[in-house]
């Protein structure tokens, strides 16, 4: 199992975007595990994207999320990403301090990110 970030999910969708052959190469190796997303993510991923690509194909990919990864509730993961966030003297943002926090009370493998910030943070394998 594999957590995507927005760095990550980015890629696959954006062709000019600079993660793009990475990002399918990546995609590749662990589209046959369960690819795994939060709420969070899809916020950042739509943020990122209203810069890259017109609302209507934003929108598209926005529908077709749920078919596509499995989606985790992170509404009641704050307080521990805080915790995470503190944890790592802010040199991690609040978003990878949720994204490494639900990794760690869901016991997943790794994460698909482009972010190099998660190199500092112990006991993650980053996919990139």
């Amino acid at each position: 199992m594999y957590f995507l970030d927005a760095t990550f999910l980015v890629g696959p969708f954006v062709s000019n975007d600079q993660w793009h052959a990475q990002a399918i190469e990546v995609y590749k190796k662990i589209k046959n595990d369960r690819l795994v997303i939060s709420k969070l993510v899809i916020a950042e991923t739509v943020t990122v994207l209203k810069n890259k690509i017109p609302t209507k194909d934003i929108r598209e990919i926005y529908n077709n999320i749920p078919h596509l990864f499995e989606i985790i509730d992170d509404s009641e993961l704050y307080d521990g990403a805080m915790n995470e966030f503190v944890k790592y003297d802010a040199k991690i943002s609040f978003f990878d301090a949720m994204y490494v926090h639900i990794i760690g009370e869901k016991n997943i493998s790794g994460i698909a990110s482009f972010d190099s910030d998660f190199d500092r943070v112990d006991g993650i394998i980053r996919l990139h």
